[in-house]
C-alpha cells in the first residue's frame, strides 16, 4: 500500500516537481493517421533519464477485485494484470 497523503506532500513541499506536460498531438492528413515525431527534442524543454511508476495502483486491485472472486493462484493474478 502507498503512503497517505505522500503525493500531497511532497507536492506542497516541492511545487516545482508537478508541471504540465505539453506534447503534440498526433495529426490525421486525409483520413491517415501521422503519429507525434519522437527524436524532436521535448516540447516541455526538459528531458528525463527515467521514468518510476507506482505499479501498487495497478497490481492491488488484480489481487483484491471488487467486481468478481479473489483469484485462486498466483498465476490467475499475473492473468488478470494483463487484462
Amino acid at each position: 500500500m502507498g503512503v497517505p497523503a505522500f503525493f500531497r506532500w511532497i507536492s506542497e513541499k516541492y511545487p516545482e516537481i508537478v508541471k504540465d506536460a505539453l506534447e503534440e498531438k498526433p495529426r490525421s492528413i486525409s483520413g491517415v493517421r501521422i503519429p507525434t515525431d519522437a527524436t524532436k527534442p521535448n516540447p516541455n524543454g526538459e528531458e528525463f533519464d527515467n521514468l518510476y511508476v507506482d505499479m501498487n495502483g495497478i497490481i492491488h486491485p488484480c489481487a483484491h477485485p471488487e467486481d468478481r472472486p479473489q483469484p485462486k493462484t498466483e498465476e490467475d493474478m499475473y492473468r488478470n494484470v494483463m487484462l
